[in-house]
């Protein structure tokens, strides 16, 4: 599985992921507070091709993020965004 690229935006509640996925699996964010504490777990079932995965932001408070990306078990990305 392959992320290709992420689009955030500080003033909306809501981040967008373009995923590829050469097969069928887990994918799963884990997105850490400023101090590396776990704000939020987000897991779903993703099918093989292309696909928009979009990740509800508005139960975060505002503040600077960092979300892990993982296929499985498997770490595939880190990504830094600030929430406003």
């Amino acid at each position: 599985m392959q992320i290709q690229d992420i689009q955030t935006s500080v003033s909306e509640s809501i981040s967008y992921f373009n995923v590829v996925a050469l097969n069928i699996g887990k994918l799963t964010f884990k997105i850490f507070d400023k101090n590396g504490f776990i704000a939020k777990t987000i897991s779903a079932q993703i099918t093989q091709g292309a696909q928009l995965f979009d990740v509800n932001m508005s139960d975060l408070s505002d503040g600077t993020y960092i979300i892990n990306a993982f296929s499985g078990d498997k770490f595939l990305k880190a990504y830094k965004f600030t929430k406003e």
